[in-house]
């Protein structure tokens, strides 16, 4: 290229870097206007109760383990199967929901992963022997992975810019009402029977009956449905988000502004042409290929935002997050604590996590706070509670050793639910454009699962090997290193539009590219140089 054009073009770049308003330039925001607020909650607290079935299981099975184990005679590998089997199988389930969500609805699979997740709960209660029984926890790990990954997917996509955050941090606000549920309907029902684990487990299905009622009602995404070509019913249930006491004319200007924000997010324009070939063939599986971004776009777009996210995805498990959840009851008593102790102490760690999530929740779309400064407290103090259960674990069991273990853990929970936990499926919905959303969460939370059972299904041999404050000085050295990294690529993504992150990330490499070149012409030619900027 000329040195004259080069300089006429990064002229023209330049004064965009230079210049802040020409940088920010993009659609004109959203009009302000009153959010019908008993829609939104009523729409995301439906989806959220998918959500609760993962911590449910989660808190049940910490209470069952101990009287599974002694019915059934379990080896301790056994053990670690049959409690980590539903976080393997919950990877198929997340791996299937992003496609199955894309094709079908998010509507449509959030009622398939209820009744999974029922028939999977009621097996279990009824399971006659070892074999079975981890088979249908295999069955309902598929339940849990799809909701896992559609909850968070539609409470993204339906919830305004202004309160996503909050919104959809309903999805670990409702794990973290699933996990208390389910430690009192532990002590509810421990000592009731001979067999009161099956009890436990069969209560699961109460959760999944009502999502799949509750879901009935349930609108389905305004994007999805742009998406597919059904604009009437997307702005139906658009103008359903906005308060009925605006005006005829503020709710056109809103809903007008508010698909136009969606149809920019799915970039609709290229959709249309390649769906009006694609109805012409009547292959299912062919149609289903093309329309929906294929896996590997979402490291296509944009390498370095994939990376974050799924990393991101990785460490909020590697920190023992699953193993301190699904083996407290087993862990507080092989170091001493009483069984109705242990049981009391998760109920308080499940409490306390629902509180600080809230907390969290109600903090995130504040814009002095946003999603890092939570994040990076959070992540600290998980630090500082596994140091606690550590140190405390080192020293034989005593009143105060044991205090300090339970402290260690409510500590690690409360920082968990402050920062981990509400926020990895925000800032993964958030980092990802349309097309590769529900791709990404797919992704995101098959890696998720697999750190999840990578982590519960060697944590008793672990504790074995290395004794238990061994095992948790090295979660606490992995989370150090989740602190280093949140702190050190996560984004604050608080107010901008969904996916806007890598558009970003592209900006940023084109004015890295524009003042390279920049730097280049000026010691090419230097006068030149300034003769075009000027």
């Amino acid at each position: 290229m000329p040195k004259a054009t080069m300089a006429h073009e990064v002229s023209g770049d330049t004064k965009s870097l230079l210049n802040p308003t020409v940088q920010a330039a993009g659609p004109p925001p959203i009009p302000d206007y009153k959010k019908r607020f008993s829609f939104l909650l009523r729409c995301v607290s439906t989806a959220a109760l998918g959500s609760l079935m993962l911590g449910y299981d989660q808190g049940i099975i910490s209470g069952a383990l101990v009287p599974i184990e002694e019915h059934f005679q379990l080896t301790e590998f056994e053990a670690e199967m049959m409690t980590s089997s539903i976080t393997f199988t919950s990877i198929i389930g997340s791996f299937i929901a992003g496609s199955f969500a894309d094709f079908f609805g998010r509507k449509v699979a959030l009622l398939v992963a209820s009744v999974i997740f029922f028939l999977g709960s009621l097996g279990m209660g009824l399971a006659p022997n070892y074999a079975a029984l981890i088979t249908w926890r295999c069955i309902s790990g598929i339940g849990v992975g799809m909701g896992l990954v559609i909850c968070p997917m539609y409470c993204a996509e339906l919830a305004p810019r202004s309160l996503r955050g909050t919104l959809t941090s309903f999805n670990e606000m409702f794990i973290n009402i699933g996990i208390p549920l389910a430690y009192l309907a532990n002590l509810l029902l421990s000592g009731i029977s001979q067999d009161d684990w099956r009890y436990m487990l069969m209560s699961g299905a109460i959760p999944a009956a009502g999502l799949f009622v509750a879901a009935c009602a349930l609108p389905e995404s305004p994007r999805w449905l742009m998406k597919n070509r059904h604009p009437e019913r997307a702005e139906t249930i658009v103008r359903q988000l906005i308060h009925p006491s605006e005006t005829p004319e503020t709710v056109q200007r809103v809903t007008k502004r508010i698909l136009s924000d969606i149809d920019r997010d799915m970039q609709t324009a290229a959709l249309r042409d390649s769906m009006r070939d694609l109805s012409r063939q009547n292959s299912f599986f062919g149609s289903m290929s093309k329309e929906v971004a294929s896996w590997l776009d979402v490291f296509r777009r944009n390498k370095k935002v994939a990376l974050i996210g799924m990393s991101f995805a990785i460490f909020q498990q590697a920190i023992g997050t699953d193993a301190v959840l699904l083996y407290s009851v087993h862990t507080l008593t092989s170091f001493g604590v009483s069984n109705q102790t242990a049981l009391i102490t998760t109920l308080c760690m499940g409490l306390s996590k629902l509180v600080f999530t809230m907390m969290a929740s109600s903090l995130v779309d504040h814009p002095s706070i946003g999603r890092r400064k939570p994040l990076l407290i959070g992540a600290t103090g998980c630090i500082c509670g596994l140091c606690i259960v550590a140190i405390s674990t080192s020293f034989a069991f005593s009143s105060s050793s044991a205090a300090g273990f339970i402290i260690g853990y409510v500590v690690f929970m409360s920082s968990f639910g402050f920062s981990y936990g509400p926020l990895c499926w925000l800032i993964l919905a958030e980092l990802f454009k349309g097309q590769s959303r529900s791709k990404a969460l797919s992704l995101g939370s098959v890696l998720n699962r697999l750190a999840s059972f990578a982590v519960t299904a060697v944590y008793l041999s672990c504790v074995r090997w290395f004794t238990l404050p061994g095992t948790y000085i090295g979660f606490a050295v992995i989370a150090l290193f989740a602190l280093s990294f949140s702190a050190t690529c996560i984004p604050e993504l608080a107010g901008r539009r969904l996916g806007s992150a890598a558009h970003s990330a592209r900006s940023m490499s084109l004015a890295s590219r524009n003042i390279s070149n920049l730097s280049k012409l000026s010691t090419d030619s230097p006068s030149k140089g300034a003769h075009q900027l000027a």
